[in-house]
């Protein structure tokens, strides 16, 4: 009954548009006042106008002048994806005018919004389309949900969509994230997850936009650091604030209309940057408490690239200072061999090649390290100094690969920048190319790519000449690239040239040093000094691990959640998905398990996981190292609604 008296006064409110008129009090008040605007500028409601998508290579050109809001949207982009596979719906991102970037959806919906011109290269402001959530959105800088016919063009009644701008760190849009659906299919909480996703892009842009500041993240409570929820602000080395995001300013009880650039770090904290930043050396740990210039106690975890070489090691010389001291004098390669001999050999036959022309293809399953040991080989390499480039093989929208990797001359296609764009190939000279899951890179790329690195020159789009490109290449993939050319899903000849030296990281299940590793990572995200019980390195060595290391953090990071004051993780603190899987598996081998405890943690902690994931069951039991099964019946045990 609701339903039909909505569906009435929204018909009523139509019949009104369509005689110029708005009525007042029928329909949310950004929808009116969206519904004036558009009267004001003439626009009529019945309208059927065809709007042409831009040209390929114009589209190309406005997402690479966005390329810094892609890069750092695509993740969320593709988690939300996940949530609403399977149904009528499609994931928008914008730029600050409404044009769409990017998009991801149902193949069969998608057909049925490019009917309408929601696609790709089509600019969705209110003065192009109307009442909409995008482009409404940037007018009112608000979250907004357009369900309907309440969009103003008569020829959209048949979406339902829910937007949220993005902001750059200095509080400007720089896009809008938005879900569009069929309105027969309305999904419950979307503007929600919409303005999440949006706030979880915001914190990565935050974080990429100052690489080489000291950045704080910060909660009062310690679960929450590195969440949607954390404080972030970003101080010069010298201590002035540079940014600061609005969580940041409530925790720490800020006006959010005060400018704040330019303040000192003493007069936010209880504490001078350097005496934080000191005690981060002294004990070898990001992760420090801190008070507000109120007394506020806080975590926070400290990003920070300070040269060891321009602090000096104050306090006591105990066992943990000499290693933290010790650590920062490795090299980066170094710093990875925890004892595995397969581990071992590799980064020996790395260090004998350092500095030479060879291409190096690292092999491994997901969550092996490959990147991560792609970045070491660069910074242990006489190319240090120069950019590290990586790029994801498997993610650049088809259709923009070129531009992305190769950029464009002056003058390459209308509305191009007069200076053209350099392609991330050009963005690493002078320092490596990481050229992330290979083996899904197109094949018609690849032919381009292997003459590049044949002629160390490339020709951008547009250019009627070659630029010389000095570049270090590493590749990584979790195929087996070998099998891929045998079965003609990659070029032989580039994979020859990519292959000079082929470096495969062995599974964490067939590794030697699980417990120094573990140990590694214990340091890296406690706050203390924290060891692993005996029975539980036990259990840990009998595990499969198919997550490999990317588990074994999580598994930790839980763990960690769960010990309160105790300096040792024993099996109870262990996630009871970890536990139920190894009960399953064999139990004659092993140890007593404990039976479930901290019920109430764990609530928090499930709930805490569903939230971050914006109710994605399937990421959120990745994250907490469980099965989506087991998560399920954990939730429906503890009665998480």
């Amino acid at each position: 009954m609701a339903r039909s008296l909505a569906s009435n006064r929204i018909a009523s409110a139509r019949l009104q548009l369509l005689d110029g008129t708005v009525p007042t009090g029928v329909l949310p008040e950004p929808i009116e006042r969206s519904w004036s605007r558009c009267i004001s500028t003439g626009l009529p409601a019945d309208m059927a106008m065809r709007i042409e998508p831009l040209p390929h290579q114009a589209l190309s050109e406005i997402c690479e002048s966005n390329a810094r809001l892609l890069h750092q949207a695509q993740p969320e982009m593709e988690n939300l994806h996940a949530q609403i596979a399977g149904t009528q719906n499609m994931v928008i991102l914008t730029d600050a005018q409404g044009t769409i970037l990017h998009a991801l959806g149902n193949p069969t919906f998608v057909s049925k919004a490019e009917r309408v011109a929601l696609q790709p290269g089509v600019s969705w402001c209110e003065e192009n389309t109307g009442t909409n959530a995008i482009g409404t959105a940037l007018v009112e800088q608000t979250p907004v949900m357009v369900m309907g016919e309440e969009h103003y063009f008569a020829r959209n009644a048949f979406l339902n969509c829910s937007a949220a701008p993005i902001l750059d760190p200095y509080g400007k849009i720089i896009g809008v994230l938005d879900i569009s659906g069929d309105h027969r299919q309305p999904q419950a909480h979307t503007l929600a997850l919409v303005r999440m996703s949006a706030q979880m892009i915001e914190n990565r842009l935050f974080t990429a936009e100052f690489p080489r500041d000291i950045t704080l993240h910060f909660h009062t409570r310690p679960e929450f650091v590195g969440t949607l929820w954390e404080g972030i602000a970003v101080f010069s080395p010298v201590g002035k604030l540079l940014a600061i995001n609005k969580n940041a300013q409530r925790l720490l009880g800020l006006n959010l209309h005060e400018p704040l650039t330019g303040t000192e770090f003493g007069k936010l904290f209880d504490s001078t940057l350097e005496a934080l930043l000191d005690l981060q050396y002294r004990t070898g740990s990001r992760y420090q408490t801190l008070r507000t210039s109120q007394g506020n106690p806080l975590y926070a975890k400290i990003e920070a690239d300070v040269p060891p070489s321009t602090r000096k090691p104050t306090g006591n010389n105990s066992a943990k200072n000499k290693l933290a001291e010790s650590a920062v004098l490795e090299a980066p390669l170094d710093t990875l061999n925890t004892g595995d001999p397969q581990l071992t050999r590799a980064i020996s036959a790395l260090k004998k090649i350092a500095g030479r022309d060879i291409a190096i293809l690292i092999e491994g399953e997901t969550g092996t390290g490959k990147e991560l040991l792609a970045k070491a080989i660069h910074a242990s390499g006489p190319r240090h100094k120069g950019p590290f480039v990586a790029i994801n093989c498997a993610s650049i929208p088809e259709g923009l690969i070129e531009a992305e990797l190769f950029g464009y001359e002056d003058g390459a296609f209308t509305g191009a920048k007069r200076s053209g764009a350099r392609g991330k190939i050009m963005q690493a000279h002078g320092g490596t190319l990481f050229l992330d899951e290979i083996g899904d890179m197109p094949m018609a790329l690849q032919a381009r790519l292997l003459r590049v690195l044949q002629e160390r020159e490339l020709t951008p789009l547009g250019s009627p000449k070659s630029l010389p490109v000095d570049i270090a290449v590493i590749s990584a993939t979790n195929h087996q690239l070998k099998s891929l050319v045998e079965s003609s899903r990659f070029r032989e000849d580039l994979y020859y040239r990519l292959n000079g030296l082929r470096i495969v990281l062995p599974p964490l299940r067939d590794r030697d040093d699980l417990s120094a590793l573990a140990e590694q990572i214990l340091d890296e995200e406690s706050r203390t000094s924290v060891k692993l019980d005996r029975e539980t390195l036990a259990l840990f060595k009998r595990h499969p691990w198919p997550g490999n290391i990317r588990q074994l953090r999580n598994v930790l990071r839980t763990a960690l959640a769960f010990i309160d004051d105790d300096a040792v993780v024993y099996p109870h603190h262990l996630p009871e998905d970890f536990l139920d899987e190894l009960r399953t598996a064999s139990t004659s081998d092993f140890p007593d398990l404990p039976q479930p405890s901290l019920p109430t943690a764990e609530g928090q902690l499930i709930r805490r996981a569903i939230a971050e994931h914006h109710g994605n069951i399937t990421i959120a039991a990745k994250h907490l190292g469980i099965s989506r099964a087991t998560l399920y019946r954990k939730v429906k045990r503890l009665g998480i609604g």
